[in-house]
Formats: structure tokens, C-alpha cells, sequence
């Protein structure tokens, strides 16, 4: 890098890979699985609490988690592990491998961004071996790869900057799950379990606005889903939703260069809420308008997402919005439809998929229309400031990631 400082070290010589912990067989400790690691994500999203029998990846703070097998490794499951007290030992997937720093050599935070580089990954997706679609990196095969090391106090700083970019990030993604479980809650009081129906019913206060009160009946019917409010409907989705079935333009027309329309094609392109950008496509087939429900709709199927702008979709999506244009109704439908959705996973065949007709058939509960529109008014701030939120997300990342290719170039 051109400080006289700086030294070009092996990575085996910076840091120890798999390091010998201790844990005793049978004993209880936190365990972290790989669908626990977010592709991308500097923190451990969750743990359990079980018993070690012998086998798996033991680690402590300040240890980094890569994943070795694919597609984790290609997608970038790496974690930093700071969820142990002092001394505590945990352990997890067999296909971890385990990356710690050594005393004065390197700092623990710099060790995670250099091993979440795009240029490390590269290095050791390069090596993997085995199987197509079970092929994983041997861990010696890392200890050759070269980095540029500086003195300790400047590791710090540039680790703290890193991490100050991928705080942020997390702060805005907890903001937006809990402005979503809110609007969810919301959905299922109303139009789930029917709380202001029963309110009204039992003579109790609803705890709403009068007028938005006045307009829920005050009384159930019977319906082929069971008991509903009076004079709600119910319709199969393609009743009362539009729904728009991707279709693959041909493969000559994908591109990296922004050229037509972000073109998603499956639940691969799916994020925490709206999809990432990978390829662009210059001919669109099919196409959903900012605010639409995307749908995954061939194995693995049922994910939802929303398109935040003007977007190609492929057959491995279908696009959904409700016939009054009510985006988050739409939203909050289809994620409370998730669990029938996921049913089409292996129906009958090895690849599970859902078509128009299946969406069609679907039953759904419909209120009136001017509950949809009061919904809709007031999940627009919330939906907003996710939307905001999710804005400077991508650009912080996009800040953070050139970040890691300029200090984390291969030497």
C-alpha cells in the first residue's frame, strides 16, 4: 500500500485458522448454525443452547466464522463472534472454518474485514474442491494467501471505520424489522383476528379513532374460512389482486452495465425487504412498478419482498399488487399468506412452484374498500421511512464495499 510500515504477511503467519478449543463432550453450549450467519452481516443473528457432542467448529470472541461450503461461501457468510462471555467456548457447523488473531500480529475486527473481502473470497472460492454443488475450501488452503498488515493502532483505526459503516447498516435494518412487525401486528388485529370486531361486539372500547371504528361491522357471518365480519368477502387472490407471472427474456439481453431494467429472477435476488440489485436486462418481459409484492415462486418458494423501483422479473417471481393499488395491504397479505404459500414447496414434484391458477385459487379474506384505504394511510409513514431507511442502507454498504475492495486488494 505504500506505507513503509506496512508488511506483506501470509495469512497462516497473521492468524491461527481452526485454533484448538476447549469444550467437553456433553456439556451445554451456545450453538451457532449456518442459517444463523446473514450473508454479508458482520453480527451473529441468533443461538440456541445445546449439547456438544464432539462434533463442530469451536470458536470464542474476537474469532472470525467463514463459511467453506457452497453456495454460503460464494454468497458471504462470514461472521465476528462477540456474543460469549469472557473465556466462554461455543461451537457450530462443521463447515466453519475458525479464524483468530494472534497477539500484536492482528486485531480481531481487521482479521473479519480482511477475510470478508472480496478479494479473499475470490482467493478462496478459487479453491475449493469436490462435487458440483457440494464443493467446499480446504482450510491449509488459506494460509498462503497474502495481506497487507499495518502496525496495530492503524488496524484499529480502519477496523473502527469499517465497523462504524456496518453499525449503522445494523441499526437501520433492527429500525426497519420493527417498523414491519408493528405493521404487521396491525394487519392481524385487524384483518386477521378481527380485534376491533370483537371489541365492538363484546361492547368493549376499540381503542381506535371513531371513524376508523365506524367502519368494521359489529358482528360474524359464516364463510368457507370460517366465521368472518359481516359483510367482508371471501375471494380467491386473482379476484381482487393483479397478479403478473415473470417470464425470462432471452439470455443475450442480461447485462452488469445498468443497461434496461434491474431484472430479478428468483429468490436468490432477495434481500431482508427489497431485492438487490444484480444483473440488469435491456429487453423486459415482464415487468412490476415500485411498491409491488414480489413473490418467490419456484423452489424455494413463498419468500416476499417488494420492488422499490420499475423492475424486469423472471419466472422464478410474480409480481402481486391489489386492485385499489394499496401497496402495503398487498405487502401484509401476502406475508400473512406465507404459510400456505410455502406448502407449493413440494407438492408432487422435486422442485416445488406456484402458477397464476394457484394464486387464483388461493382463498383470502377481503374487508371493504375504505378499511384498505385506511390501512393504507397508516402504514404509508411507516413504509416511508423503511423505504428511507432502506435507501441509505444501500448507499452505506455501497461506501462500505468499496471500502473493503481499495484496503483488501490481493497482493
Amino acid at each position: 500500500m505504500g506505507e513503509n510500515n506496512w508488511k506483506t504477511l501470509l495469512l497462516g503467519e497473521a492468524v491461527e485458522v481452526n485454533p484448538i478449543r476447549e469444550l467437553k463432550r456433553g456439556s451445554i453450549a451456545k450453538k451457532v448454525a449456518m442459517e444463523d450467519v446473514t450473508e454479508n452481516q458482520r453480527k451473529i443473528s441468533h443461538f440456541t443452547h445445546t449439547t456438544f457432542s464432539g462434533s463442530g467448529a469451536k470458536f470464542r470472541n474476537q474469532d472470525t466464522l467463514l463459511a467453506r461450503i457452497t453456495p454460503s461461501l460464494e454468497n458471504g457468510k462470514t461472521a465476528y463472534v462477540d456474543i460469549l462471555d469472557v473465556e466462554e467456548t461455543a461451537f457450530g457447523s462443521t463447515e466453519f472454518i475458525v479464524l483468530s488473531p494472534k497477539k500484536e500480529i492482528s486485531d480481531p475486527l481487521y482479521v473479519y474485514y480482511v477475510v470478508r473481502s472480496p478479494a479473499f473470497r475470490q482467493f478462496a472460492i478459487k479453491r475449493m474442491t469436490g462435487t458440483s454443488g457440494r464443493q467446499r475450501v480446504p482450510s491449509d488452503s488459506l494460509l498462503n494467501y497474502k495481506i497487507d498488515l499495518p502496525p496495530i493502532p492503524e488496524q484499529r483505526r480502519i477496523a473502527h471505520i469499517l465497523g462504524t459503516l456496518d453499525d449503522k447498516i445494523e441499526l437501520n435494518r433492527r429500525m426497519n424489522a420493527t417498523l414491519e412487525a408493528i405493521a404487521r401486528a396491525l394487519f392481524k388485529s385487524w384483518f386477521v383476528d378481527f380485534d376491533p370486531v370483537r371489541a365492538k361486539l363484546d361492547g368493549r372500547p376499540s381503542g381506535l379513532p371513531a371513524e376508523i371504528e365506524a367502519l368494521f361491522p359489529d358482528s360474524f357471518e359464516e364463510s368457507e374460512l370460517g366465521p368472518i365480519p359481516r359483510g367482508w368477502e371471501v375471494e380467491g387472490l386473482g379476484q381482487s389482486f393483479e397478479i403478473t407471472m415473470g417470464q425470462s427474456p432471452p439470455g443475450n439481453t442480461y447485462n452488469n452495465e445498468g443497461i434496461g431494467l434491474p431484472f430479478f429472477q428468483g429468490r436468490k435476488d432477495f434481500g431482508h425487504r427489497f431485492p438487490i440489485e444484480r444483473i440488469y436486462c435491456s429487453a423486459p418481459k415482464r415487468i412490476v412498478k415500485p411498491g409491488d409484492t414480489l413473490v418467490s415462486v419456484r423452489a424455494p418458494v413463498g419468500d416476499i419482498n417488494m420492488a422499490w423501483e420499475k423492475s424486469c422479473i423472471g419466472r422464478g417471481v410474480a409480481g402481486v399488487r391489489h386492485k385499489s393499488g394499496s401497496r402495503s395491504f398487498t405487502f401484509y397479505t401476502l406475508m400473512n399468506l406465507r404459510q400456505y404459500l410455502t406448502r407449493f414447496e413440494a407438492e408432487g414434484t422435486v422442485f416445488g412452484s406456484i402458477t397464476k391458477e394457484s394464486f387464483n385459487l388461493m382463498q383470502n379474506i377481503i374487508p371493504s374498500g375504505n378499511l384498505i384505504s385506511q390501512f393504507e394511510e397508516a402504514m404509508y409513514p411507516l413504509d416511508e421511512l423503511i423505504t428511507v431507511s432502506h435507501n441509505e442502507i444501500q448507499k452505506l454498504t455501497m461506501i462500505r464495499n468499496v471500502l473493503l475492495r481499495r484496503l483488501f486488494h490481493e497482493v
